[in-house]
């Protein structure tokens, strides 16, 4: 299996299982990453993803020896649109996505991170818009994504100089939420992602979609979308809940309707 996967207390797992090859990508992982998140984004028991890779990388971008095997370049454009349509699944999955960053993120690796939408890293660990030391341009969206996580003016310069970004500086342009010794990353990250999947699970979806969406938006849109979409919440099953617990002094017990 290229891609592993586990449930537990409202958490759907997710791994690169290359770790002899830093989880760069092959054709074969991206198709069954995409189906592995399609498979947890619809499963009810799963209200957060977190995502990450096995050993001691997190994805070290496009596997070498597959894109020197690259040719044709209609070959070539589907290879990297089938890459692309991973960092498309991160993106659009309804639920959060965590990416838990254990090792270097470099190429493609550090933009599917960008695709999710909280980032957890390990002390140290560095991003790399590593393309131009190959003669690439950044794909799986990095153009899309790092300038809006860190604008314009230091995505060229992330991606002109391919050079290294720690997690400390990713922390400092605002894409890393938060930074923790090594030893303690994955006991945090299920920390967090459990004190997600505990919350309104339409709210998250809620906020994700608009959020998304927000940036093509004017105000006048987005202030309908709000209302259309708040109006649906007010009346559903969770938000008289949450109503209740909140009025009672306990913990609500959302179940997603």
């Amino acid at each position: 299996m290229l891609v592993l996967t586990e449930k537990k207390n409202g958490v759907g797992w997710l791994y690169l299982n290359r770790p002899e090859a830093l989880n760069s990508l092959t054709a074969g992982l991206v198709e069954e990453l995409s189906a592995a998140i399609g498979q947890l984004a619809a499963d009810d028991e799963v209200r957060v993803l977190v995502f990450s890779g096995q050993g001691r990388a997190f994805c070290a971008g496009g596997d070498l020896a597959s894109l020197k095997a690259l040719t044709d370049e209609q070959q070539a454009a589907d290879f990297v649109a089938s890459c692309g349509a991973a960092a498309q699944a991160l993106y659009d999955c309804p639920k959060p996505v965590i990416a838990m960053v254990n090792g270097v993120a470099a190429g493609a690796g550090f933009n599917l991170a960008l695709a999710c939408d909280i980032v957890l890293a390990a002390e140290g660990v560095k991003f790399i818009q590593s393309f131009s030391n190959i003669g690439l341009v950044p794909d799986c969206g990095g153009h899309y994504f790092l300038p809006r996580a860190i604008g314009s003016w230091h995505a060229k310069q992330a991606m002109f100089e391919a050079s290294p970004i720690t997690a400390e500086q990713g922390k400092a342009y605002g894409f890393v939420n938060a930074i923790y010794p090594a030893a303690d990353l994955a006991a945090e990250t299920a920390k967090y992602a459990e004190m997600l999947a505990k919350r309104a699970p339409l709210s998250l979806q809620g906020c994700k979609n608009l959020l998304n969406r927000g940036g093509s938006f004017t105000l006048a849109e987005i202030l309908a979308a709000e209302a259309e979409l708040q109006g649906k919440l007010v009346c559903s099953a969770d938000c008289k809940e949450g109503l209740a617990a909140f009025a009672e002094k306990r913990a609500a017990n959302f179940r997603g309707k």
